[in-house]
C-alpha cells in the first residue's frame, strides 16, 4: 500500500467525513463500519484503518479551526 495519500484520495476521504458531519448536525444517524466499506471499494489501496486514522485527522483540522467534528471520530493529535 502506498504511503502517501492522493489529492483524489484525500477528497474523498474529506467528502465522506463532511457529508457525515452534517447528517450528524442536522440531528441524521450513518453507519460508519457501512461507509468506510464503501471508501474502501472506492479506494482499493487504503485498508479501514487507514481511512478511519485520515477521518480522525479530519477531525483534528476541524477542532483546531474551532468547528465541530463527528462524534465517532475522536481527533487524531499531530503529536501522537
Amino acid at each position: 500500500m502506498p504511503d502517501d495519500w492522493s489529492r483524489e484520495e484525500v477528497e474523498a476521504c474529506v467528502a465522506d467525513y463532511l457529508d457525515m458531519l452534517l447528517m450528524e448536525l442536522r440531528g441524521g444517524e450513518f453507519n460508519k463500519a457501512n461507509r468506510n466499506r464503501r471508501l474502501q471499494q472506492l479506494l482499493p489501496e487504503r485498508s479501514r484503518g487507514s481511512i478511519e486514522w485520515k477521518h480522525q485527522n479530519v477531525s483534528a483540522v476541524l477542532v483546531e479551526m474551532g468547528l465541530p467534528y463527528v462524534r465517532g471520530y475522536k481527533p487524531r493529535s499531530s503529536r501522537s
